[in-house]
């Protein structure tokens, strides 16, 4: 049985200026520009659209001092796509340039490891160094989804679709997962 076949489009949704000591957590002695861009992703075929990753508000980009270009849901607009043909929505991590405007997603079904959640509602919130990259809201809005029953969680790699596999790294967060997809190439 072939597997279906995926399209894979990176949608740029904010960007910042900054320097590399702004980008790490206890600084970097190198003072040189360090300048970044923020995208989400969207995959799809005939059958299934899916995001990975949903990007932040544009509140949450003025508070953070990023320059907000288009919601993640205007991004994919431009391709054609409505927030409610979304299927499924896989969370990488809940940072806050990865899990904001979850509730832009109506229909969708959200993917998130089993030790992302249990890390960003654990002790290690209690420190505001270790909260700093995380959204209170954010973190509120999974857990309503998940009340909703429209949360799917994972502990290692997954198949959440044929031809769409997550598959568990930690490391950047403990619940870090990333995604692969079956493409033409």
């Amino acid at each position: 049985m072939s597997l279906p076949v995926y399209e894979v489009y990176a949608v740029r949704y904010a960007q910042r200026g900054g320097r590399r000591a702004e980008n790490f957590l206890h600084g970097d002695p190198h003072d040189a520009p360090m300048p970044m861009d923020y995208f989400v992703w969207l995959v799809r075929n005939r059958e299934r659209i899916v995001v990975v990753d949903t990007g932040f508000s544009e509140a949450v980009a003025k508070s953070r001092g990023r320059e907000f270009l288009r919601s993640a849901c205007a991004g994919f607009e431009l391709l054609g796509v409505r927030a409610g043909e979304v299927s499924d929505v896989v969370i990488t991590h809940m940072h806050n340039d990865h899990a904001g405007t979850m509730d832009d997603f109506p229909r969708a079904r959200f993917h998130i490891q089993d030790a992302e959640m249990a890390y960003v509602t654990g002790r290690h919130m209690g420190q505001k160094l270790l909260r700093r990259p995380y959204e209170f809201n954010d973190v509120v809005t999974m857990l309503r989804l998940t009340y909703d029953g429209r949360v799917s969680f994972h502990a290692g790699d997954e198949e959440i679709a044929p031809g769409l596999s997550i598959h568990h790294i930690g490391g950047h967060t403990p619940g870090l997962q990333s995604v692969r997809v079956h493409t033409q190439r």
